[in-house]
């Protein structure tokens, strides 16, 4: 029984200093797609849970088009290039129109203002061909 309780306090020990990471599962750098585009977001060391869920170490995914910069003081805003999902998703489907565009991944907490530090993927560059 101790042994079982050491080996439990040690796992939860790793899973809460766990590095937190948000990525692309199917997409990598340099992708040629077609549209519309199937994208799947990968979480570690967190979890996702709906906008306005007020649990710690838990967020829910933007996905940033063509963004150059982000204030992480602020809320993520809403917009084409901002695409929120408050819903906790966890994949999406988008239409695209041909043409080169970076992609970036960012956890936003309940308020849709992200972590401190921030929780973001590397940008990814694709050419979309139709």
């Amino acid at each position: 029984m101790k042994l079982l309780l050491v080996i439990l306090s040690i796992s939860l020990s790793f899973l809460t200093h766990a590095e937190k990471n948000v990525y692309f599962i199917n997409l990598q750098d340099g992708d040629k797609l077609e549209s519309p585009l199937f994208i799947q977001f990968g979480l570690s060391g967190m979890g996702v849970a709906p906008a306005g869920t007020n649990r710690e170490g838990t967020g829910h995914h933007h996905l940033l088009i063509n963004v150059d910069d982000i204030d992480i003081s602020r809320p993520i805003p809403s917009s084409s290039n901002h695409i929120h999902f408050g819903g906790g998703q966890t994949e999406t489907t988008i239409d695209l129109p041909s043409g080169v565009y970076t992609l970036q991944l960012l956890l936003g907490n309940m308020s849709h203002i992200p972590h401190n530090p921030p929780v973001v993927s590397e940008k990814i560059k694709i050419e979309v061909i139709n």
